[in-house]
């Protein structure tokens, strides 16, 4: 249980150190790449289609697996994923391959997700604006958890989750959800956080944020706050389509269920 500020402040020092360090590297390599031209720009799938959907895909390699303030492996991971969207809808695909004792994909979950910004339903209903409401996102969605390649010794562990969201556009951008796992893990997930995007020239972006998580019995897991998750990453355009992203966590524990965990790695992504 964490009873103690120090213990907090030395998490905080810990993450920071570790995000600045790989920012200067990564900012200082895009710089250098940039003032030799080798990042030019090249639109080689030529201009989208206003009907056309949203599509993005990528990986990211972890040094572990982290989730919900639950590790989930140790060893090195690789975690693709691929989405669609359209109007405030999407539909994606995760997975977690784990390259240790597994060595086989251990995960694959498939999320379908509508978000909305009540400003804009405001003005295409033709409402009088609000400045307090321009700002205010909605979301829900649906999440298919699979374990593939996992021997539990029981039946099928597939399970399925709905959740709720909301979000505020101002400067820390806090946001809400609520994970309701109707299955095998039965019970809730809440989190709250926030974080804010740093913009710098040639489309470079650094990204803070921290988020708290309160689990009410999901997976056996007796009621309690789970963690904190401090998390940064610096993206990096390249050839218009594609970004590099080193990224840190460092997933605070605030009850002895949980273990403090510190992780990293690298984001490839593409996005059209």
């Amino acid at each position: 249980m964490l009873n103690q500020g120090g213990n907090f402040m030395r998490a905080v020092k810990k993450f920071l150190t570790s995000f600045g360090a790989v920012f200067c590297f990564i900012l200082f390599f895009s710089l250098s790449a940039r003032a030799e031209d080798t990042n030019k720009k090249c639109e080689w799938l030529g201009e989208k289609q206003e009907w056309a959907p949203n599509i993005s895909a990528g990986t990211a390699f972890l040094t572990k697996y982290i989730w919900r303030g639950q590790n989930l492996g140790n060893d090195p991971v690789m975690q693709p994923y691929a989405a669609i969207s359209k109007w405030g809808l999407s539909a994606s695909i995760w997975g977690n391959y784990d390259t240790g004792v597994n060595d086989s994909l251990t995960e694959l979950d498939y999320t379908i997700d509508y978000t909305f910004n009540v400003g804009e339903k405001m003005e295409q209903a033709g409402l009088e604006e609000n400045e307090y409401l321009k700002p205010l996102n909605f979301s829900v969605g649906y999440i298919y958890y699979t374990f593939p390649n996992l021997d539990w010794s029981t039946d099928a562990v597939d399970t399925h989750e709905i959740y709720l969201g909301a979000s505020y556009d101002i400067i820390l951008k806090p946001y809400f959800k609520w994970y309701w796992d109707i299955d095998t893990g039965h019970g809730s997930y809440f989190e709250f956080g926030g974080g804010h995007t740093f913009a710098f020239d040639n489309g470079i972006t650094a990204n803070l944020g921290m988020g708290v998580g309160y689990n009410a019995g999901q997976w056996k897991y007796s009621d309690s706050w789970s963690s904190i998750l401090f998390s940064g990453s610096v993206s990096v355009p390249v050839l218009t389509y594609f970004t590099i992203s080193p990224q840190v966590g460092y997933s605070l524990s605030l009850d002895e269920q949980y273990k403090s965990e510190f992780y990293g790695g690298l984001s490839i992504g593409f996005s059209y």
